[in-house]
């Protein structure tokens, strides 16, 4: 399986070189050469990563010295802001990071590492007394599922009983949010 995803993964990189969308930088230009600095690049990455937790914001922690991304998941921004059905407005992100640090800050967890994302931050299911972190934030409405299927019944379980973001007056999804700011910037 790891293979197949390194030769796919050396294609890919492989091809886009070809078509000068990117210069790879490795050493040989051969097929094989290509490979043996992936492998040693994929080699030199933990698959699991376990220790004591430190919440960065929303949708990232610490741990290890590693940074850590949940899997599928988009959560609130730091300077999101939505607002509460008694009309006021707050900083949604804030709450997200408050909440998560009450559950995991300073406790032991796991992360099942699934992949690296392009900043070399680990993403994967992170875990904390048995329970998966990721399915919490989604299911208190914390969070959204962005990709994948894992928590997309435990989403519309959050938004049927109206749990979190899905309780808001007003309130947009991260990825809405994100978009617009961006757009505005």
């Amino acid at each position: 399986m790891l293979l197949a995803v390194m030769v796919s993964l050396c294609l890919y990189l492989f091809l886009k070189d070809l078509m000068s969308l990117r210069p790879l930088r490795l050493r040989g230009s051969s097929v094989a050469a290509r490979l043996a600095s992936l492998a040693f690049w994929w080699a030199g990455r933990p698959r699991t990563i376990s220790g004591r937790a430190s919440v960065g914001d929303g949708d990232g922690i610490l741990v290890s010295g590693q940074r850590v991304r949940f899997v599928g998941l988009d959560v609130p921004r730091w300077g999101q802001v939505a607002r509460g059905r008694d009309g006021y407005w707050f900083n949604h992100g804030r709450h997200v990071k408050k909440a998560l640090e009450r559950l995991i800050e300073g406790k032991s967890v796991h992360v099942k590492v699934e992949d690296y994302d392009a900043y070399g931050r680990a993403v994967g299911i992170v875990t904390c007394n048995g329970e998966d972190v990721g399915e919490w934030l989604v299911r208190e409405g914390h969070a959204t599922v962005a990709s994948g299927a894992r928590y997309k019944h435990v989403e519309q379980e959050a938004r049927g009983t109206r749990r979190g973001m899905w309780d808001h007056g007003v309130g947009l999804d991260p990825r809405a949010w994100q978009h617009s700011t961006s757009a505005r910037n």
